[in-house]
């Protein structure tokens, strides 16, 4: 059979393809209602694809098996085998069809004939009845979440309430088993009576007649789902599309089930674009291109969801340059720019490179004789050699110690003693400093009890923090999920259930403070046993955790549904720990949260922020960077190597016209501002006088106190402890949550350059860089070339020495114009930005 050539495909595919490809590779049809969409992609000699499913030729070696229908769905006749061949532009590719139980047809379910209708027709998406309350009376669970509650909400009807189980109001049915035609689910969602949703479908649709069936043979549940057939994920096809404006690509959506099997979803989902401006996408799944750019498509079924990153691309380029490639990183980079026909800045400078890499491994600049030695090094591996050199160094334990208190949030103020404090940041740097491997360090930090130091993270203003908080946190710095939203209900948008957040948090529920006995310093935190013991007034045998909406007793239970059952003398979160670093969402946090560190933004970004309508935007990279931390035994330093050493990283920052836009694909490294402790540090290095951090706020009656000289400001492990006005205008966060930092400029900054002690006296100072070169001699050329070296890694060019030179020698005061050449060169977005 032959279909209708489209327009856009006879402008587009003027050429001839080198090979088809279609999917899936190979079909088994299962029982008298499977189906199974076709996708065929022509590919051409550039290595452009586009989708030619509309416009292929289709040829059965047995008719009488299977039928092909003008869209390429694929339905089951007879039972037996066979060979499908598509043949467009000259070329063809053949799959292989496999048909069994053609007659068999499957047994009614609620959630899968029912619940699947409203999935994909939006009726329990979270802007109608998935609501937090739901709408107009009608509470349904997103996706068909919780078929149980919805089937109940639907037939016995009832408003909803967060906090209690129990119905609000008079209970009105939606269904009629009376007048099946006059029930409501079927009147408001044909739009017959007032419905604010509008027509979700027509009286003539298939949905309308399901429903109605449904209705007439008295709304059964049906048998209850097994576990091994619930929809485990879903599988999008193409996960990566790369269009022309104008045209089109078909989806093709996979369910796979927990007993391994798997099932045609394509027209059972319900699809929306993020960016309806770069690309729609209609209900059968086939994405439009429109202008360019870049979105995602967020496929939900099932209570599952699953996405595709769709690019719009522009012209041609007459030839793509071959990229050089180092490792795996840059091989998912480059695909996806080669794809979407946006090409790579080229290589950094030896000075961009050696300033960018000193920074980011230790938050230091490299010193100006450093950099000159750097420089003028001939050896091809003098980058992988700087690399290993700055990961053995004291200053990177330093760096990356800061790092870590900022996530883990040490402070006083979050850790309610000067001495806890310390004790907690001492183990973060004694971690850093022996490379203790991750995992590890997630186990001593979630099951930290007794008096050791990762215990006072649980010990805010010496009590024992709420456990919903607790566990909140947690889960968002360990597996980069927010479950806040699900405590007090199920969550609008995403799976996560309210069941599921409390069930975590009693993870938490056993655990209290002992000590209580006037020496605050002296508590120790554990976890109660579950028979009587210890008559300590903070401990009572009857510790309980109860549910806020059903007000049961809730016992441990981890996120897949396991439920641990209490053990005498035996930490439950023991078992948490475990079962949480072993989880996928792990590795995947933290190797986001790593590449955040070196990119300004995470492969999700927020990078604590991993949700359906926030996919990746490299997800096989995700995959491969998390797969090679567990793989190197979740090792911090190896997976900061492989990131410094690939050719993304070492990209230049100045761009191209075609990539100058591009903002998630690292096309180009992207400058970002630097923290506000690495800048005050910078500051201080290229002006050579140290920062005196005061103690406390002064109040201007007792004599400040300072922390001792040459302190540098991410050495400070009680940030909030040491006032500094600079810190606080650039972002400095007080770890009472955890740190979301900004490097957005704003008014108090530019303010504190012209006028701020920060920048003024370090440039006054008599002890400071500038005058000793002055005092010793140095030539004006000579000043401008080290205050270059020092601050942006590199020398001066040409013309911005004549230019210098010039202004320096026509000042009335040869001083005064230098320190006004520093002060421009502190203050420039080139010193202030890691680039």
């Amino acid at each position: 059979m032959k279909y209708a050539l489209s327009l856009f495909v006879v402008a587009a595919f003027a050429q001839a393809p080198l090979s088809l490809r279609i999917a899936p590779s190979t079909t088994t049809l299962r029982g008298a209602d499977d189906s199974q969409q076709l996708a065929v992609t022509a590919v051409y000699p550039d290595g452009i694809e586009h989708d030619v499913t509309a416009n292929v030729s289709w040829r059965l070696s047995n008719p009488a098996l299977v039928e092909v229908s003008a869209t390429a769905l694929l339905r089951a006749r007879a039972d037996g085998n066979l060979k499908l061949t598509a043949s467009y532009g000259g070329k063809s590719v053949e799959t292989q069809v496999i048909v069994q139980n053609s007659t068999a047809s499957n047994e009614f379910q609620f959630a899968r004939d029912i619940g699947n209708v409203l999935t994909r027709k939006g009726c329990n998406g979270a802007g109608c009845h998935g609501g937090v309350k739901g709408r107009g009376g009608l509470k349904l669970s997103s996706g068909v979440l919780y078929p149980k509650d919805d089937y109940e909400w639907i037939v016995k009807g009832g408003v909803y309430q967060v906090l209690s189980a129990e119905a609000k109001g008079e209970r009105t049915p939606r269904v009629n088993t009376k007048e099946p035609e006059k029930s409501l689910i079927l009147l408001k969602a044909t739009n017959s009576i007032p419905h604010g949703g509008g027509r979700r479908f027509a009286l003539d649709s298939p949905e309308y007649r399901s429903i109605l069936d449904w209705v007439r043979k008295g709304a059964p549940y049906g048998p209850e789902v097994k576990a091994e057939n619930r929809v485990s994920r879903l599988e999008v096809y193409p996960a990566t599309i790369a269009l022309e404006s104008k045209t089109q690509q078909r989806l093709i959506v996979t369910a796979h089930f927990a007993d391994g099997t798997q099932k045609d979803f394509t027209h059972q989902a319900l699809y929306a674009s993020n960016n309806k401006e770069v690309a729609t996408v209609d209900e059968a799944g086939i994405v439009k291109a429109k202008e360019l750019g870049e979105t995602a498509i967020v496929v939900r079924a099932a209570g599952q969801a699953a996405s595709a990153t769709v690019g719009v691309m522009g012209a041609i380029a007459s030839k793509y340059p071959d990229t050089p490639r180092t490792n795996f990183i840059d091989e998912q980079i480059f695909e996806k720019l080669r794809r979407f026909r946006i090409v790579p800045s080229e290589l950094s400078s030896d000075s961009e490179f050696i300033r960018r890499l000193c920074l980011d491994l230790t938050g230091t600049l490299p010193p100006p004789a450093r950099v000159r030695e750097f420089l003028t090094n001939k050896d091809p591996k003098k980058r992988e050699k700087l690399i290993d050199t700055l990961i053995g160094s004291p200053e990177f334990v330093d760096y990356w110690t800061f790092r870590f208190d900022d996530v883990f949030r040490v402070s006083v103020n979050a850790n309610a003693l000067p001495k806890w404090s310390n004790m907690y940041a001492e183990w973060i740097r004694t971690s850093i400093a022996t490379n203790k491997p991750y995992d590890q360090i997630a186990r001593e930090r979630l099951v930290g009890q007794g008096y050791t130091a990762a215990s006072r993270h649980f010990l805010p203003y010496d009590v024992i923090a709420p456990i919903n908080e607790t566990m909140a946190e947690e889960v968002r710095v360990f597996f980069g999920r927010r479950l806040d939203c699900a405590q007090c209900h199920n969550h609008p948008y995403e799976t996560w259930s309210q069941d599921q957040f409390w069930g975590m948090a009693a993870f938490y529920g056993r655990m209290f403070k002992l000590g209580d006995n006037g020496v605050a310093d002296d508590y120790v935190v554990f976890d109660h046993p579950v028979h009587k013991s210890m008559g300590n007034a903070d401990v009572d045998a009857n510790i309980k955790v109860f549910h806020p909406r059903t007000k049961a007793e809730l016992k441990p239970a981890l996120l897949d549904g396991r439920v641990i059952e209490p053990q005498d003398h035996i930490n439950p979160r023991t078992i948490m720990a475990d079962w949480m670093v072993k989880n996928p969402f792990f590795a995947e946090a933290i190797v986001n949260r790593m590449w955040s560190y070196f990119f300004g933004r995470g492969i999700v970004d927020p990078v604590d922020d991993f949700r359906s309508t926030n996919p990746p935007t490299h997800p096989a990279l995700l995959n491969e960077l998390a797969d090679s931390f567990r793989n190197h035994r979740h090792d911090l330093r190896a997976l900061i190597r492989t990131i410094v050493l690939s050719r993304t990283y070492q990209l230049s920052s100045q761009t191209r016209p075609d990539n100058a836009s591009d903002h998630t694909n690292y096309s180009h490294f992207p400058p970002r501002a630097l923290d506000a402790e690495v800048l005050l540090d910078a500051i201080s290095d290229v002006t050579g006088v140290a920062e005196r951090f005061t103690i406390g706020i002064p109040d201007g009656q007792s004599p400040p106190r300072y922390a001792p000289l040459h302190t540098r400001a991410i050495t400070l492990r009680q940030p909030e402890t040491f006032y500094s006005r600079f810190l606080e205008l650039y972002g400095r966060p007080n770890r009472l949550t955890i740190p979301e930092r900004s490097g957005k400029a704003n008014l108090g900054q530019a303010l504190h350059m012209v006028a701020g002690n920060v920048y003024n006296e370090k440039l006054a100072s008599p002890a400071g860089r500038l005058q000793q070169r002055i005092d010793a001699g140095k030539s004006d050329a000579e000043i401008i070339d080290e205050f270059y070296l020092a601050a942006l890694s590199r020398l001066p060019e040409a013309q911005e020495r004549s230019a210098l030179l010039k202004l320096v020698s026509t000042s009335s005061n040869r001083a005064e114009a230098l320190r006004d050449f520093v002060w421009a060169l502190i203050c420039s977005r080139e010193f202030a930005e890691n680039h």
